[in-house]
């Protein structure tokens, strides 16, 4: 059953309030544009396209055929605008739920094997935060920011998931505490639990202090999406003052409050390829994730705790002083052992 032509975009609006305001915001932009290439192309606005096109509903491979055109007209303009080859994805996918909405059979694998999207040319590698890197930021941080840098890197959290939490979301059973993500809380839906580092606690302790159990943890705004902002504000301004600025040729800075999620799965990474992922809520490796007991998390969370840690990571630095030194143990044997091959063979020759 499709809509009539009297269904507005607006009605759409009203379909998704529940979603968050991001996507709200996101799915505006994008049919917009929409909106505006349809005007362009046709001279007609979105609506009134989309009404000719369910008319066509009898004949339903003419109606897929002419809608695909539309849509890799649509992505094909969108690259003309230079919009970013990820920025045009998001767009189209907006888009195509709105399609689905409305009435329209616009399936992933339809989408695979019948459009074509502009690939990201990735010049530059990603940039990793440095430990030198995570001492400036922590050093140069208020002491409110210094306990968020810290918990943000020792977690794997979104910032988003961050400033949503309640002191309540916080559970001192464990050897270490323990982080209750609802699942209201994500970008996926799915509740997860996590830990943080005792350094993370220790600077955490100050402001918990003062909160009751119903009070947001590192905000006092209920608009998580606007709180991110104030915190990507305050990030880009400690960027400039310690000198961390630098950005990818495209613009972007190559650090950024995401940074900290990414440093976390990377160090967990160097104990368990899999456990990091899993603490940062990737959805392949929940399955195994989720079988496991809070205090055998927590059991395996203590022995990676020594990589997340900044300052405190005494045992980690002697074992990469260790692994070095090894390192150019092995390369100077086997040096000497080339060297002795060569004395050996010129004697013979000789």
């Amino acid at each position: 059953m499709y809509l009539d032509a009297v269904d507005t975009v607006d009605s759409y609006f009203s379909h998704i309030q529940t979603k968050s305001k991001s996507t709200q915001s996101s799915s505006k932009i994008a049919l917009d544009w929409f909106d505006k290439f349809l005007l362009g192309k046709f001279g007609k606005p979105t609506i009134t396209v989309l009404a000719d096109l369910m008319s066509q509903k009898a004949d339903h491979q003419k109606q897929s055929k002419n809608l695909f055109a539309i849509l890799q007209d649509f992505i094909n303009y969108l690259k003309i605008q230079e919009t970013s080859p990820s920025t045009i994805r998001e767009y189209f996918n907006l888009v195509k739920k709105y399609l689905n909405w409305y009435g329209f059979e616009v399936y992933s694998e339809s989408v695979k094997s019948r459009l074509n999207f502009p690939q990201k040319i990735q010049d530059e590698e990603d940039y990793g935060l440095t430990l030198e890197d995570m001492k400036k930021i922590i050093n140069g941080a208020s002491a409110n920011r210094r306990a968020l840098y810290f918990f943000l890197s020792s977690t794997g959290m979104r910032i988003q998931e961050t400033l949503k939490l309640r002191k309540r979301d916080l559970d001192f059973s464990c050897e270490r505490t323990m982080v209750i993500i609802k699942g209201s809380y994500t970008k996926t839906k799915k509740p997860r639990k996590t830990f943080i580092t005792k350094e993370a606690f220790w600077n955490l302790k100050p402001i918990l202090k003062n909160k009751n159990d119903d009070d947001l943890i590192f905000t006092d705004n209920e608009d998580s999406e606007k709180a991110k902002h104030l915190e990507q504000t305050s990030f880009h301004l400690l960027r400039i003052k310690i000198d961390l600025d630098d950005r990818y040729t495209n613009g972007i800075h190559k650090i950024t409050l995401h940074s900290f999620r990414s440093w976390f799965i990377t160090q967990c990474n160097r104990y368990d390829s899999s456990f990091g992922h899993a603490l940062a809520g990737h959805g392949r490796y929940m399955k195994k994730y989720v079988r496991e007991t809070d205090s055998f998390r927590c059991a395996k969370y203590t022995k990676i705790e020594p990589y997340l840690s900044i300052f405190e990571r005494a045992d980690v630095d002697q074992e990469q002083k260790i692994e070095t030194q090894s390192k150019k143990i092995l390369e100077l044997e086997d040096k000497v052992n080339t060297l002795v091959t060569l004395y050996q063979l010129t004697k013979k020759l000789s």
